[in-house]
C-alpha cells in the first residue's frame, strides 16, 4: 500500500508529499481567498433559499421538495468539501485525530453524489411528469419520497470505500495529514475512474436520455398536436380542477412545467460544466504518468466545481417567481431594519407585512 494522496482536492491520487511541500505561498494564498468567497457565497445562498422554503412549506409544489434536498446537498458540499480545503490551505496539514479525517473524506463524497443524484431525481421526475403522467398521478403527492431517499441513499452507499481508503498518516517524522492508500499501480486508477463515473458519467448520460424523451414529448404536443402525443392525451383526463376535481384540458404541457424543464436543463448543463474540467484532470493525472498535472492545477480545478454549489439556489429563484418574490421580502425587510436602525427612522418604515404567497408557478 502507498500514500498517493493529496490533502486538497476529494479525489486527487497521485500527489506526493514533494508536490505538496512545494506549493507557491502566492497561488496558495488566492486559492484561500477564493475559497473564502466560495464557501461564503454557496452558504448564505443555499441558506436563504432553504430558509424560505421550509418556512412556506405548506404551499409548496413537488419541485420545491427537490429543491430543499438540493440545496442540503450543496451546504454538505460546502461544510464539508470547500471549508475543509480552506482550512488545509490555511494550516498546510490536516489538523485532527484519525475518526475526523475519515469523517470529512465519507462526507465530501456523500455532497458530490447527493449533488448529482440530486439532479437526476429531478429530471426522472419530470420525465415521469410529462412522458408518463398517468403513473404520476397515481402516485399522487408522494411520489417524490422514492426518487429523494433513493438518492441520499445511494449517495451515503457509494461513499462508504473513502473510509476505509483515507486515514490519518504520517507523512514526515511527527508530521500527519488525512492522505489516501492505494494499492499500486491500478488503484489510484481504479479509485478515481468509479468516481467519475459514478458522479459524473453515467448521471449525465441517464440525464440526457430522460431530457430527450421530455423534448420529444414536449414537440410532439406543441408542433404535432395533442392527437400525435400519447403523453399529452393521457393527460387530458388528469388535469386536477381548484376544487380537487379532476377535470379535461386540451392543452398538453403546461407553461408551467415547461419552466420547470428549462430550470433542470440549466442546473445540469451548470453542473456539467463545473465538474468536468476537475475529472477530465483527474483521469489525466492517473492515466498518463507523465501529466505533470501540478497541485495548484488540480487546487483551481477544484474551486471551479465548487462554484456549482453557488449557482443552483439562484437558477431556481429567477426561474421560481414565487420564491423570487419571498426572496426579495426578505432581503428588503433587512435591509430596511438596517436603514431604521441606522437613521433611527420609526417602526412603519420598514415593510412588516406578512409575507404572501402567490400561486407556485413551478408545476
Amino acid at each position: 500500500m502507498s500514500v498517493t494522496h493529496s490533502p486538497s482536492a476529494s479525489i486527487s491520487t497521485n500527489f506526493t508529499t514533494e508536490d505538496v511541500d512545494k506549493r507557491n505561498p502566492y497561488v496558495a494564498q488566492w486559492n484561500i481567498a477564493l475559497l473564502t468567497i466560495v464557501f461564503g457565497f454557496a452558504t448564505f445562498g443555499n441558506c436563504l433559499v432553504l430558509f424560505t422554503l421550509l418556512r412556506r412549506r405548506k404551499h409548496n409544489a413537488l419541485m420545491h421538495t427537490f429543491m430543499i434536498h438540493l440545496c442540503l446537498a450543496d451546504l454538505v458540499v460546502a461544510f464539508f468539501q470547500v471549508l475543509p480545503q480552506l482550512i488545509w490551505d490555511i494550516t498546510d496539514r490536516f489538523q485532527g485525530p484519525d475518526f475526523l479525517c475519515r469523517s470529512v473524506r465519507y462526507f465530501q463524497v456523500v455532497g458530490m453524489f447527493a449533488s448529482s443524484y440530486m439532479i437526476v431525481a429531478m429530471t426522472f421526475d419530470r420525465h415521469q411528469a410529462i412522458c408518463r403522467p398517468m403513473m404520476t398521478f397515481k402516485k399522487g403527492s408522494a411520489r417524490w419520497n422514492i426518487p429523494v431517499c433513493l438518492a441520499w441513499l445511494a449517495s451515503a452507499i457509494l461513499s462508504l470505500p473513502q473510509i476505509f481508503i483515507f486515514s490519518r498518516t504520517e507523512v514526515h517524522p511527527g508530521v500527519h495529514d488525512c492522505w489516501a492508500h492505494f494499492v499500486k499501480p491500478w488503484g489510484p486508477k481504479a479509485y478515481v475512474t468509479w468516481i467519475t463515473l459514478a458522479v459524473l458519467i453515467l448521471p449525465a448520460l441517464f440525464i440526457t436520455t430522460c431530457q430527450v424523451l421530455i423534448f420529444r414529448e414536449i414537440h410532439n404536443s406543441l408542433y404535432l398536436g395533442t392527437e400525435r402525443s400519447p403523453g399529452s392525451r393521457r393527460k387530458e383526463k388528469l388535469v386536477v380542477g381548484m376544487n380537487g376535481v379532476p377535470q379535461v384540458s386540451d392543452s398538453g404541457v403546461t407553461k408551467a412545467m415547461s419552466k420547470t424543464v428549462r430550470m433542470t436543463l440549466a442546473i445540469v448543463l451548470i453542473y456539467v460544466v463545473c465538474w468536468t474540467p476537475f475529472f477530465i484532470a483527474q483521469l489525466w493525472n492517473v492515466w498518463n504518468e507523465d501529466s505533470g498535472a501540478s497541485h495548484s492545477a488540480i487546487q483551481i480545478l477544484m474551486i471551479l466545481a465548487s462554484l456549482n454549489s453557488c449557482t443552483n439556489p439562484w437558477i431556481y429563484t429567477i426561474f421560481s417567481s414565487s420564491v423570487s418574490k419571498d426572496i426579495q421580502a426578505i432581503l428588503c425587510c433587512s435591509c430596511c431594519k438596517k436603514r431604521r436602525r441606522k437613521n433611527s427612522l420609526p417602526e412603519d418604515s420598514c415593510f412588516t407585512g406578512s409575507t404572501s404567497f402567490p400561486k407556485e408557478s413551478l408545476y
